[in-house]
């Protein structure tokens, strides 16, 4: 395939997955003019154009030990980041390979940017947590809320500082916690803190800095319990939950919402719930997780 092709497939884009004849599933994606394959073990569809997968610039070659390393046919871009259009403007975010596959970027998640720069109040005051390289706190502040933005990882607090540089959101008014997501929450109530919103990605299982345990069975309810007790009356929101775990469908997801907002509200809240998902140059849809998410307890538009 020449370069005049690839320039015309979008940017950045899931092109394809599937898996190839040995049965191990793959996803073929598109990332600032790179094409990269990475691992997907949970399909079983079959790839749909391996013309596209035998040009591809990079390639994750998974080890035994759940980590690997990347095989690049030349040297990546420096810097290598792609633009995300948002309501308020484009959102520049860094692509970073990394050891477990990762690259710093969820393209399933671009619609919640976009719903979070579209609906967040200016002058709210919203916590972002589990809030990895910093994609949603980053359309958040671009909306004008103050965030609060906590994830156990200096990596990927060192990674959304570079985001929000990128981005031209140096002055805007994010505070960057290193911390874990239950003890920093349990802390602000203890503080007496409030906010209009919070965001959550949880994964389904992980550790603090200081080697404090999450599992997402055992511990999501419990902690988007304390985070509805730190809205405060009259919360505009935004409340966004989302998870790529097996089993948190987007109903499950709802009816957590919606089980701890309810203990701080005494009337009924709007909850949307949906999949999280990706679709291919051939129109397939790939489900990568759920969301569900709510406007806020102070919302008087239903």
């Amino acid at each position: 395939m020449n370069d005049s092709i690839w320039k015309k497939l979008p940017d950045p884009a899931l092109l394809d997955f599937g898996v190839d004849r040995s049965g191990t599933g793959y996803r073929l994606e598109k990332m600032g003019n790179v094409v990269l394959i990475r691992p997907l073990p949970s399909t079983t569809a079959r790839q749909q154009n391996p013309e596209l997968w035998e040009e591809a610039h990079a390639f994750f070659r998974e080890s035994r030990r759940g980590t690997g390393d990347w095989e690049f046919t030349a040297p990546p871009p420096d810097p290598w980041h792609i633009e995300f259009p948002l309501h308020g403007g484009p959102l520049q975010l860094h692509v970073r390979p990394s050891p477990s596959g990762q690259v710093g970027i969820f393209l399933e998640q671009v619609p919640q940017w976009q719903w979070l720069s579209k609906i967040t109040p200016k002058g709210s005051r919203v916590l972002s947590l589990f809030a990895h390289s910093g994609a949603a706190t980053l359309a958040l502040a671009q909306a004008g809320a103050e965030v609060v933005h906590v994830d156990s990882s200096r990596q990927s607090l060192q990674l959304a500082r570079r985001n929000a540089t990128a981005s031209h959101l140096d002055a805007a008014s994010i505070r960057w916690i290193c911390e874990d997501a239950q003890r920093f929450v349990t802390r602000e109530r203890a503080r007496g803190n409030t906010y209009d919103g919070f965001v959550l990605d949880p994964p389904s299982w992980g550790h603090g800095p200081k080697g404090e345990a999450f599992s997402i069975d055992r511990h999501l309810a419990s902690l988007l319990t304390d985070c509805a007790q730190l809205l405060s009356p009259t919360a505009q929101g935004p409340i966004l939950l989302t998870a790529h775990s097996p089993g948190w469908h987007h109903q499950r997801l709802a009816t957590a919402l919606a089980s701890a907002l309810q203990a701080v509200s005494c009337k009924m809240l709007p909850i949307s719930s949906g999949p999280l998902s990706c679709m291919d140059l051939d129109r397939r849809q790939l489900l990568l997780g759920g969301f569900a998410r709510s406007s806020g307890i102070g919302d008087t538009s239903q």
